[in-house]
């Protein structure tokens, strides 16, 4: 009988080796490392865990912060959504082009992580029917504001305008960038050059006027001009307000005094930094809880401050969370060192010519050098109001984006759809797309649906979207929670269809869940299987839809 041969130590070795690195693939960076990561992960997790800078936004394809290029092997990544395909599209980047913070490999890929810019396409990228008269009549387009929905507007007017005058103006000194990144900037984790979105001859390409640093002080409906703050007045056939929404100040006794800050511009952010390093802070207090206040919270800790914040609400994310995901939120937001009050809130500000502290309705100081009021917007409407436009706190406009002036149109934050002001990027960028089609008179109206609300602090993985608590005959919720873990799912059904979600953990289920909401997916025949936590069939149910909308 013949003995075996005995295994050789280097084959035992790759045996070992293989067994460690199945399910994993390659992914070639150009100008960077290649590495090994596992099937499903993001290239923008990737890039992260590798030192390939890469920056990020929301980091769910919609803002547009970390668009690549992919040089080999797209096929192997996940396909494309349609908030991604939206995002390309207002980017004007091609194919071959995508969202490295929602494409998950599925295979080798060769990634160019800073892709050169691409010459402007002025083809639309939607059909859109325009009625030739309108084509001729309107020759001058003034668009107010520079931010997602003004840009995006002047964006795909020039598209089906491709002869008008366009001109932008935007009162803020910068160029378009990523508002959802200036949180990083208090903490100087990022610059902020690197927050800027759009090439830098993205106008001049595009031939539109792009006026910046120079507010609006008029819409004179009866000569058809916008006024400048410098007394210029720019002829208009159509105008577009998308002038956005500003902080809205609590009324807190004393606020204004210096220390005490809101934040929605990069000046904010810029402000907020030097105080701290100016006068030495050591204690930051934050009134208010939401999203914007989370995150913050994070990175003002990164300056080594100890922050402490108000919430009127039990839990944090309250809107957002049922009370025992916002349980696990707090759990964790004290484990980074936040210290999070509820049911509590400021009535003063104490201060000499600096703060020194908080007061509190229940009597109690806080002794503090910084307070940040991070309590919601308010919409920027006084250029309408002023205008004698239908006002409801936003801007009123129908379902084609129009206001009470036929001439006038308004997108973004300073609306007031059907009762309802959203403040969201991908419902910015959906009402401009439809306020385009709408002036050359195509067929178009704003209808949107559920948004995602995702907490972008490093550690911390969660997604809000839609309804959050079943309510009526019809809606039950499925729930699953994993004893002495902080991760829960909830998912939300009304008549077996999927209306809203709450994960907290399990990033790899964000996308799905997403579409699976917007699509208000059927669950009923897969309800015992995500009883028992095995949400594998998700991918399944969305999978036929993922390049719809």
């Amino acid at each position: 009988m013949t003995e075996p041969t005995p295994a050789h130590p280097a084959d035992e070795l790759l045996r070992v080796a293989e067994a460690v690195h199945a399910g994993e693939v390659s992914v070639a960076f150009t100008n960077g490392p290649t590495v090994r990561a596992k099937k499903g992960d993001k290239l923008l997790d990737i890039a992260e865990a590798s030192q390939v800078p890469i920056e990020h936004g929301c980091r769910m394809g919609m803002c547009g912060s970390d668009p690549v290029r992919i040089i080999e092997g797209e096929e192997n990544l996940s396909a494309m959504r349609s908030a991604e395909r939206r995002t390309l599209e207002r980017l004007g980047l091609g194919a071959g082009c995508r969202m490295a913070c929602v494409s998950r490999v599925e295979g080798p890929v060769v990634v160019d992580p800073h892709p050169a810019p691409e010459e402007p396409s002025e083809e639309p990228t939607r059909a859109v029917a325009v009625v030739p008269e309108l084509k001729t009549e309107i020759g001058r387009v003034v668009v107010i504001g520079a931010g997602v929905a003004g840009v995006t507007a002047a964006e795909e007017l020039r598209r089906v305008l491709p002869d008008a005058e366009l001109t932008l103006i935007g009162d803020e000194p910068y160029a378009f960038y990523n508002r959802m990144g200036i949180t990083r900037l208090v903490s100087e984790s990022v610059s902020i050059e690197s927050l800027y979105l759009n090439r830098r001859d993205w106008a001049g390409s595009r031939r539109i006027d792009y006026r910046r640093g120079l507010p609006v002080t008029a819409i004179d409906r009866e000569s058809g001009d916008v006024v400048l703050a410098d007394r210029e007045r720019i002829p208009y056939d159509r105008v577009v307000i998308a002038t956005g929404a500003a902080p809205l100040v609590p009324p807190i006794d004393g606020f204004g005094a210096a220390g005490s800050f809101v934040l929605r511009t990069i000046d904010d952010a810029v402000q907020i930094q030097q105080h701290v390093r100016r006068h030495r802070c050591r204690t930051v207090v934050i009134v208010g809880a939401g999203l914007l206040g989370l995150e913050a919270a994070y990175y003002l800790t990164q300056l080594d401050l100890r922050v402490v914040m108000l919430d009127r609400s039990p839990w944090p994310l309250s809107r957002q969370l049922d009370e025992q995901a916002g349980a696990l939120l707090w759990e964790m937001l004290h484990d980074l060192g936040i210290e999070l009050l509820p049911l509590i809130e400021a009535e003063r500000i104490v201060a000499d010519e600096l703060v020194t502290g908080v007061e509190l309705v229940d009597g109690g100081t806080i002794d503090a050098e910084l307070c940040l009021a991070a309590t919601g917007v308010v919409p920027n409407s006084e250029l309408a109001k002023a205008a004698a436009l239908e006002v409801a706190g936003g801007v009123t406009v129908n379902d084609a984006m129009q206001t009470s002036d036929p001439h006038i149109y308004a997108v973004g934050d300073v609306v007031d759809h059907q009762g309802r002001r959203y403040g969201l990027w991908p419902a910015s960028v959906e009402q401009a797309q439809v306020a385009a089609t709408s002036i050359v008179g195509g067929e178009a109206a704003f209808s949107l649906l559920a948004q995602p609300a995702r907490l972008k602090v490093p550690g911390i993985d969660l997604l809000s979207i839609g309804a959050v608590e079943a309510s009526g005959e019809d809606s039950r919720t499925v729930l699953v929670s994993a004893y002495g873990t902080r991760r829960y799912r909830k998912l939300v059904l009304d008549d077996g269809r999927l209306a809203g979600a709450i994960i907290l953990g399990d990033p790899e289920l964000f996308d799905d869940v997403t579409a699976g909401v917007e699509q208000g997916i059927d669950l009923s025949s897969d309800l015992d299987a995500f009883e028992h936590g095995k949400w594998q069939a998700l991918s399944r149910l969305v999978g036929g839809a993922t390049l719809a909308g």
